[in-house]
């Protein structure tokens, strides 16, 4: 009988946390008198190439290189800056871009 009381523990325990992973996200950016959602539809997806990027969002407003000695464990990444977003690349595939506030 004492199999009931942790079902119930775990059964609390992680209903929480299922409810959490079914939560949309978006990022609101304001401009002016107009505001626009930038989903992760509206951003470029993981393994995109640097001309894929390009294309699609033209020439960055500023670029910048990691510092540090380049080796096979640690690689040099690039920095996109755009008014709205970053787009930071390894070699020439992006691996992560991040939403300004």
């Amino acid at each position: 009988m004492k199999l009931k009381p942790l079902i119930l523990t775990a059964s609390l325990t992680l209903l929480p946390m299922l409810a959490v992973s079914n939560v949309a996200h978006a990022e609101i950016l304001s401009i002016g008198e107009q505001a626009k959602v930038l989903t992760k539809a509206d951003m470029p997806r993981r393994g995109v190439s640097m001309n894929v990027v390009k294309t699609k969002y033209g020439a960055a407003k500023k670029q910048t290189l990691s510092k540090g000695k380049v080796t096979k464990r640690r690689p040099r990444i690039t920095r996109w800056n755009y008014g709205n977003f970053s787009v930071f690349f390894e070699h020439n595939h992006v691996v992560h871009t991040v939403v300004h506030h």
